[in-house]
């Protein structure tokens, strides 16, 4: 009975007034965006483990301290770009932009990108990487990398 009066009452109020929908809002930008959007005009690989035998020796020597390398096999440039040691998991290299600049010219962009504040990270020593494959063997790379 105590639950049928709350029903009740609802429903003679919404009978009394009708319904009807309310309208969208719909956020208008105050400002114009200033985040640049941009997107790579070189087709490109992000390669995964199991490396080359050529590009596993380049991560081994930069993996710990860091820094960038290039190298070229199978027919193709490897850029392999590592953050160094980082205290726990969570850390990972994200490509910004890759663009190119010549005839075997090429700039990549990339940054690092660290865990959210607050958030539960696994307590390792990680060493972030990243391996991408350009399809150009002679490839003249220009890294930059902020961490």
């Amino acid at each position: 009975m105590i639950n049928t009066i709350p029903s009740l009452l609802l429903a003679a109020t919404l009978t009394l007034t009708g319904t009807q929908a309310l309208p969208t809002l719909h956020p208008t930008a105050s400002a114009p965006v200033t985040e640049e959007v941009v997107q790579s005009d070189v087709q490109y690989e992000a390669v995964a483990a199991p490396y080359p035998p050529a590009v596993q020796t380049a991560l081994t020597k930069v993996r710990k301290s860091g820094g960038h390398t290039i190298v070229r096999a199978n027919g193709k440039a490897y850029v392999v770009i590592s953050a160094g040691q980082k205290p726990t998991g969570g850390y990972r290299i994200v490509t910004d932009q890759i663009k190119k600049t010549g005839a075997h010219g090429y700039t990549v962009r990339a940054h690092l990108q660290t865990p959210a504040p607050g958030s539960m990270k696994i307590q390792v020593i990680s060493y972030p990487t990243l391996v991408i494959a350009l399809p150009d063997q002679q490839a003249k790379v220009n890294v930059q990398f902020r961490s």
